[in-house]
Formats: C-alpha cells, sequence, structure tokens
C-alpha cells in the first residue's frame, strides 16, 4: 500500500477565539481574579527586580460612579512599548513559567470581553516617554461571534478588526504601572456594581495578607515558613466611586457563625504533605454544626491565589479514591471547618478554567494524599461530633422535657385510649437507647446529669405503664360488622345484575345465611 503525504495549511476559524474567552470561565467574575492574578505577577517581578520595594507594591481596584466601568492597576513593571502590543494581542501565548508565576497561559488577560464593550490595557515601562495602549473592541467581537451568525473570517484576521493598538506621550518617565480598564458593562457580574460584593469576593481570591484582627494570624505565618511555604501577599484597595479606598485582607477572624450564634475558632492544626507537595492549616470550632459565614470551607491555593472556591476540598471529602466505601454525606462536613492549602506549584498545574488541576499522576497522588490527611479524618471527627450531639445532655433533656409536656396532657384526659399512649412509648424506648449510648460515650462530668435522665426516664415510663393499664378496651365488633354488611350488599347487587331468576333466589338465600343482609 502507497501512502502520500498530502500538504495543508492550519486554519483557526474566529470561533476558537469564543472558546478561549467567552467560553472559557464558569463564572464572568473570575476575569477579575485573573486580572489580579496578572498584577500580582508583575508585582513580584517588580519587587524581585529591585525596581519597588514589597511594601510599596499594590493594587487599586476602581468602580465608576455610575456603575458603568471598572478599572485595576498596579505598579508593577508594566510593558515597554516595543513589545506591548505584540504581547497583549496574542491569545494562548505566553513566555511565562508556572512553577514561578500564578498566571501562565496567556489567556486570563481577555476574559473581561464577556462583560464589557470596551477592554482596554494601559502599560508604562520606567525610562519610556510613552505608554501603550491597546484597545479591543469587545463588543464587536461578541457581535461577530454571535451563535446565529455567518461570520467566516480566521481568527486573526478577526483580531486585527476588533484591536487596535497606540502609543502616547507622557512628562513623566520614571512612571511605571499596567492597566486593565472595562468600560460600558454588559451583563457584569454582580461584583462589578456592587461594592460589598467585590469587597467579600477579593477577599476571598487575592493573595492577601490577614487581617490584624485574625488571633492566629501570626502563628500561621510563623508555620507555613517553618515548613518552606511562606504566605505571599500583595496590598489590594478598592474604591467605591468618589469615595476614599478600602484596604482588603483575607476573611479570617477569630469566630465563625454556626446556627444562630458565633463561636470561636479553638484551635488550628497544621496538616502537611509528606512529600512536600502542600502545607495548609484547618480551624476547627467546639459545637457541632456547618459555618455560616461566606469564607467556610477548606480553600485550595497556589501563590496564595484561590484555586476556584471550595469545590476542590468539599469533593475530595464526598469521594476517595483509596476506598470503595461510599462517603458523599461527608462533603457536607467540609463546611464544618475553616482554612487553607497552599500547593507548591511546581507539584500541580492549575486547569486553565483555574477551577481545579490538570487530571494528571502528579494531581491524582495530591489529591490522595490530601485525602489521607484532610478529608478522611477531619470528615470523620465531623461525623462523629454530629452524632454525638444528639446524645449530648442538652439535646437529650430537651427531648425529655417535650416528651413529660405530652405525657402530663395525656394525664389530664380522662382514660386515654392506647392509641394515643402508643407513640409516647416509642418516644421512650429511644430516648432510653440514646441515653444508654451517651453514657457509653460520655466524658466524666457528664456521666451524673445522664444517670439523672435515665432516672426520671423510668419514672415516666411508670407513668405511661398505669396510664395504659386504665385505658379502655377498644372493641372492633362494630366495624367488622358494618364492613360485612358493605359487602354482602356489593354483593348483592352484582347478583342481581348477572344471575337469572332462579340462581338469584339461591345466593340471595345464601347471602342472607352468611352475611346477615337481605335485599327486596
Amino acid at each position: 500500500m502507497t501512502e502520500t503525504r498530502v500538504p495543508f495549511e492550519p486554519h483557526f476559524g474566529a470561533f476558537v477565539i469564543e472558546s478561549l474567552t467567552l467560553g472559557m470561565y464558569g463564572e464572568s467574575r473570575n476575569a477579575i481574579r485573573e486580572y489580579i492574578q496578572n498584577s500580582f505577577d508583575s508585582l513580584r517581578q517588580a519587587v524581585e527586580g529591585g525596581l519597588i520595594q514589597a511594601t510599596d507594591a499594590r493594587i487599586d481596584v476602581e468602580m465608576d460612579v455610575d456603575r458603568n466601568g471598572l478599572t485595576i492597576r498596579d505598579n508593577g513593571g508594566g510593558l515597554r512599548t516595543e513589545n506591548a502590543a505584540s504581547v497583549l494581542a496574542a491569545i494562548g501565548a505566553s513566555n511565562k513559567d508556572y512553577r514561578h508565576n500564578a498566571g501562565f497561559r496567556g489567556i486570563g488577560r481577555l476574559a473581561g470581553i464577556v462583560f464589557c464593550d470596551r477592554l482596554i490595557f494601559t502599560a508604562k515601562a520606567k525610562g519610556q516617554a510613552q505608554f501603550s495602549r491597546i484597545l479591543f473592541k469587545a463588543g464587536m467581537l461578541r457581535a461577530k461571534l454571535a451563535p446565529d451568525g455567518t461570520y467566516d473570517k480566521d481568527a486573526a484576521e478577526t483580531l486585527a478588526e476588533c484591536v487596535e493598538a497606540s502609543r502616547l506621550d507622557t512628562v513623566d518617565v520614571d512612571r511605571h504601572f499596567f492597566e486593565v480598564r472595562l468600560e460600558g458593562l454588559f451583563n457584569p457580574p454582580n461584583e462589578c456594581v456592587d461594592p460589598d460584593e467585590m469587597r467579600t469576593y477579593l477577599s476571598q481570591v487575592a493573595p492577601l495578607p490577614y487581617d490584624s484582627r485574625f488571633p492566629h494570624a501570626d502563628e500561621i505565618r510563623m508555620n507555613a515558613a517553618a515548613a518552606g511555604f511562606p504566605i505571599e501577599s500583595v496590598r489590594l484597595f478598592v474604591k467605591d466611586g468618589n469615595a476614599q479606598p478600602v484596604e482588603l485582607f483575607k476573611p479570617y477572624v477569630g469566630d465563625v457563625a454556626v446556627k444562630r450564634v458565633r463561636t470561636p475558632l479553638s484551635t488550628v492544626s497544621y496538616p502537611r504533605s509528606p512529600t512536600g507537595k502542600w502545607w495548609g492549616w484547618v480551624g476547627r470550632k467546639r459545637v457541632s454544626g456547618a459555618i455560616n459565614d461566606s469564607w467556610k470551607g477548606i480553600r485550595v491555593r497556589i501563590r496564595n491565589i484561590q484555586i476556584d472556591d471550595t469545590r476542590v476540598m468539599r469533593e475530595i471529602f464526598a469521594e476517595s479514591r483509596l476506598t470503595d466505601t461510599p462517603r458523599s454525606s461527608y462533603s457536607r462536613f467540609a463546611d464544618w471547618y475553616v482554612g487553607e492549602i497552599f500547593v507548591d506549584p511546581r507539584a500541580a498545574i492549575p486547569n486553565a478554567r483555574r477551577d481545579g488541576f490538570e487530571e494528571n499522576t502528579a494531581w491524582n497522588d495530591m489529591r490522595d494524599e490530601l485525602d489521607v490527611q484532610i478529608a478522611t479524618p477531619y470528615g470523620k471527627q465531623a461525623y462523629r461530633t454530629s452524632k454525638e450531639d444528639k446524645l449530648s445532655v442538652s439535646n437529650l433533656t430537651k427531648a425529655m422535657d417535650e416528651l413529660v409536656d405530652q405525657l402530663t396532657l395525656l394525664e389530664a384526659e380522662a382514660n386515654p385510649t392506647a392509641n394515643r399512649l402508643d407513640p409516647l412509648l416509642e418516644e421512650a424506648s429511644s430516648l432510653r437507647a440514646r441515653i444508654a449510648q451517651a453514657i457509653r460515650i460520655a466524658e466524666p462530668n457528664e456521666i451524673e446529669a445522664l444517670q439523672a435522665l435515665a432516672a426520671r426516664l423510668g419514672d415516666v415510663q411508670r407513668r405511661l405503664e398505669a396510664l395504659l393499664a386504665q385505658a379502655p378496651t377498644h372493641s372492633c365488633d362494630e366495624e367488622i360488622a358494618a364492613a360485612i354488611e358493605d359487602v354482602g350488599k356489593q354483593l348483592l347487587r352484582a347478583f342481581i345484575e348477572r344471575l337469572g331468576p332462579q340462581e338469584l333466589q339461591r345466593v340471595r338465600a345464601i347471602v342472607a345465611e352468611i352475611t346477615g343482609v337481605r335485599s327486596g
């Protein structure tokens, strides 16, 4: 068989742009995280290169007064005019190393196309008399890529039509910065129009320092550094229109909301990878139940930037690759804790959407470690706590009080029937079993209270037995007779419709003999 090679030229249609921008992120708000991530990379490089001091590095997020625009700016190294246009107009091309940078695919910078009409990048490098301005006509691009359209140009032609690049003179030669401007917001995420939601979102996903109100902050930083995972951070400010900028911090404080109260984080533990791939901290409280604060759960982070929300660890809580035993109910226990897992950037690669990791051997091995070190032991602990909570002295006392109240009401009645007493007898039996189980696992200081409940339950059961002995005997004779009569009448009607005179007369006699029902 002869094989002939056929020459061809690869062609990328314009709709590949849609897949890499409009269709890339599950939530449009993640574009904000991408811009913060890029700014963080730029600032780290500027600090490492001696351009600025770490204490001077900052990111500013400014929301327009009319809520129709958003600006994200950093004072990093910016871009030189010689290559700014080629760098920013390229899709899926980047010279960043994933082992050193938070962003590295060259896709995230265009994420904002989905919810603005004009996406503008402005950049300036120190020592240059000009700065660069790259405009993406996002509204035009969306129109060209409409699903019901007939647009047939390739990706490069499309970008050329929708992108403008220019250079502008400046008098401040020493200034350096990078700015992303989203103008003419189009179906924006709530974070772009609500300052509170913007602050809440960024406080969770951005690489921020801990708040001074968080009593465990110093201990966490110390343990992180000792484990070889120093926590990088940057100062970030959100400015709402003409108001003063507000600096953001991680949302953690000394207590958490559980049910209707706030309870302190009693302890913080520090699980770590046996192979050095990750390190973390997990905060626990003494009371049972899920945490209600928006920052609940154990977050996974690379370079202190969050990977998705709590989904990564929640999925590991819910499903183990190391056992066939189902534990889907464990997913809820992920919300019983707060904490962070810091992953070595060399150990696993975030996927393009940054809502998880590339499914490869490295991630599978790390996932198993997180299962063994965190999900399994903390899931079991929460399960035991949940179960023990049902056996707590306070809950058993509450159940006993409710049983006594119902019994007292029945005692006030004249001879309640056995049917009324049966549910209370069943509840008393169940409560007896719970008290016995609670005594087996109780702390020494709880034994006396539980024994008092057991004695009280003995008195309740004696009162129930006394009522049961006095309950009137219930006869079913009347109900049985009524049922027989009803059946007899139905049979006679059927026979009258279907039998002749001679057979009908004999059947009537038989029915009357057995049921007592006669027909005229």
